[in-house]
């Protein structure tokens, strides 16, 4: 069931008397939200209906909305795929995974050329056509996308064709509004429905068009900004941008990390990136210190066997014994080649370190990018305090693209999303952190910026090397 405000719902009643109808609005406007009601609403009415979209995880999220309806949900590049894959027979098309598509996906993802062609003849071909196509994100579709979507109609007077898409000037590089807002009046979405107060007035600030709200937007939306000057202070601006964040999500439910890189979230500079919390370090269900490896690190060059410690999130009075002995052991054996390993550094202290994606490490208290040498390292281990100031076993967040969350399991997994793969989608709490991001103008660089803070519901937190406000 999908909800609707009262102007939503007036709108629904407008859209059920035309054929064909174009609706623009900024981002948040409820484009996604009426076009899923539109949908659902000429399906129980007995029409086939077809629903499309460019994100692929879009596609998911409108496929658990409609489930049940009967709307069937592709991302095009899958629709394309699922005719291609049909055209054993051509008077008979069987869809197939609506909603799927081979991971990973990236923005580049796309049917040739040759594809569309292919996809056109066999859809000019085949009697099994619908009677109503519903596009999502127009704005994102090549006008050779737009025929496919159009040939996908039944040829009567019932069909229905219907584009949503962002009027955004700078977004709508296939131009879907010179094609289809002049064909009737165009349904215009001017106010947003996802966020208000300051992202609001952000958002208007960077789009230029007709769609800035001539309305109150909905309450509340609060930006902050943490502007950093070096790859050090990169790192501590989004960690403390997302301890801000926790302070209004517990545990950060519903806060998403969102990147603007060129790469993937797979690829991206912050996967994998671990982030300690006061918060969580007196969490009742601790995670995996990782003790073992860093212990290992040091001393499995000299002999010591993986089989000699034990698998305890903490090392045990028996682990500590066995280390020191091992270390003085080895010292005594040893102790004229230690002697005159060059790089012995007396005055610096050894203290455990959890670096910025949770590998524990030894390190010179003083001097943290120096190599430890032996004689320093079996030192430390020599006395029973080595253990002493190991970090608590405790949970930790974990930036993780979706797709490897199960592979981390004593971490509290943080979504991180590239742009590309959260268009469309929203979240309570966005933080945005632009690393490296060259676009090729001011105009590009604001309409990335656009798209990227629009995700944002009730918190918007922003990284970056400058302020944008």
């Amino acid at each position: 069931m999908v909800d609707l405000t009262g102007e939503q719902a007036q709108l629904l009643e407008h859209l059920n008397s035309q054929r064909f109808v174009s609706v623009l609005g900024c981002a948040g406007s409820g484009k996604t939200t009426l076009a899923a009601a539109f949908a659902a609403q000429l399906s129980q009415a007995g029409s086939h209906v077809l629903m499309l979209c460019r994100n692929p995880y879009l596609a998911e999220d409108l496929t658990q909305r409609l489930a049940g309806s009967g709307v069937e949900v592709y991302a095009f590049p899958a629709f394309v795929r699922s005719l291609l894959l049909s055209d054993h027979s051509p008077d008979v098309f069987v869809p197939r995974s609506p909603s799927g598509w081979q991971a990973p996906w990236t923005q580049f993802d796309a049917p040739t050329q040759s594809d569309l062609r292919r996809a056109l003849d066999i859809l000019q071909r085949t009697d099994q056509l619908y009677e109503a196509v519903i596009v999502d994100e127009g704005q994102d579709f090549e006008t050779v996308w737009l025929e496919v979507a159009e040939t996908c109609l039944q040829d009567s007077q019932a069909a229905r064709f219907a584009i949503f898409f962002d009027d955004h000037p700078w977004l709508a590089p296939f131009g879907p509004q010179r094609v289809y807002a002049d064909v009737q009046a165009p349904v215009i979405l001017s106010r947003s429905l996802r966020s208000g107060g300051e992202i609001d007035g952000l958002l208007r600030s960077l789009h230029p068009g007709r769609s800035q709200p001539d309305q109150p937007a909905a309450p509340g939306g609060t930006v902050r900004e943490w502007v950093y000057t070096d790859e050090s202070s990169l790192f501590d601006s989004l960690r403390q941008a997302l301890l801000a964040a926790e302070e209004s999500y517990p545990l950060l439910d519903g806060v998403v990390v969102l990147t603007a890189e060129s790469a993937s979230s797979r690829l991206s500079k912050f996967s994998g990136l671990v982030i300690d919390s006061p918060r969580l370090r007196v969490s009742p269900s601790p995670g995996r210190l990782g003790w073992q490896e860093a212990v290992l690190r040091c001393l499995q060059g000299y002999g010591l066997l993986e089989s000699a410690l034990s698998d305890r999130p903490a090392p045990t009075a028996q682990d500590i014994k066995k280390v020191t002995q091992f270390s003085r052991a080895y010292t005594a054996a040893h102790r004229r080649v230690l002697s005159r390993e060059p790089g012995y550094l007396p005055k610096y202290g050894l203290a455990w370190h959890m670096d910025s994606f949770g590998a524990l490490r030894l390190r010179y208290d003083q001097a943290d990018d120096l190599e430890i040498p032996g004689v320093d390292a079996l030192r430390y281990f020599s006395s029973p305090g080595w253990a002493d100031s190991l970090p608590s076993a405790h949970r930790r967040y974990r930036l993780t693209a979706d797709n490897d969350w199960a592979e981390y399991p004593d971490y509290h997994r943080l979504l991180l999303a590239d742009l590309p793969r959260y268009k469309s989608l929203e979240a309570e709490g966005i933080v945005l952190v632009l690393y490296n991001y060259f676009a090729g103008s001011e105009e590009d660089f604001k309409a990335t910026l656009y798209l990227a803070c629009s995700r944002a519901r009730r918190l918007l937190h922003i990284v970056a090397p400058f302020s944008i406000r």
